[in-house]
Order: structure tokens, then sequence, then C-alpha cells
């Protein structure tokens, strides 16, 4: 999730290392991504990794892999899935608002 996304909602006991950052020419690819992982995460830890609609994850997934993190997995359909779901985001803005909030975005 971008850091605008992460701060509207996010799921419980989640941190964010944004893939993307949104810029005036678009999104662009977090040259750090892989550091700000390893500050938190171990190689051999279990990351479950999650955007808003699961495309940014699958490509935070392949880097992840290529950098040796060994047990990585993508939260299929992301957080706008998590809420199509009947699942609770963290805070408590309705959960129709946030993913309207995220929809939007191109």
């Amino acid at each position: 999730m971008t850091p605008e996304e992460f701060s509207k909602s996010h799921i419980h006991h989640a941190f964010n290392a944004p893939y993307m950052f949104i810029t005036q020419e678009g999104r662009v690819k977090n040259p750090e991504f892989l550091k700000e992982v390893s500050l938190i995460l171990k190689k051999d830890d279990h990351i479950i990794v999650g955007c808003n609609s699961g495309g940014r994850g699958v490509r935070a997934c392949v880097d992840l892999i290529e950098a040796g993190y060994e047990n990585v997995s993508n939260m299929e359909g992301g957080y706008s899935a998590w809420v199509d779901a009947g699942l609770k985001p963290a805070g408590d803005k309705p959960a129709e608002e946030l993913k309207t909030f995220c929809k939007f975005r191109p």
C-alpha cells in the first residue's frame, strides 16, 4: 500500500513498507523497499504481502523472493478483497468508505 492508503486504513497488526509511492509523475517504485522490510523482518519470517487489489503485492513478493526471503505469500485481491469479505480493518471508519478511497486511485 502507498503511505496514503495505509494511513487511511489497514489490516490490524500490519506494518507498511510501501512498494510504490504516488508522485506527480505517477507511481514509482520505492528504492528502499527491501531495506525497509529488512529492518523489521528476517529472511525466514512468514511474510504476507498486501496492497489495495493484489497487483503491487505480487510484484513485491517477487522482489522479496529474489532477495532471499523464504516464506512469502501475497494476499490475493488485497485490501479490497479483505473489505469485500466483511473483515474488519483497523480504525473506526466504515469499510466501504475506505474501499472507495482506495478504488479511485489509478
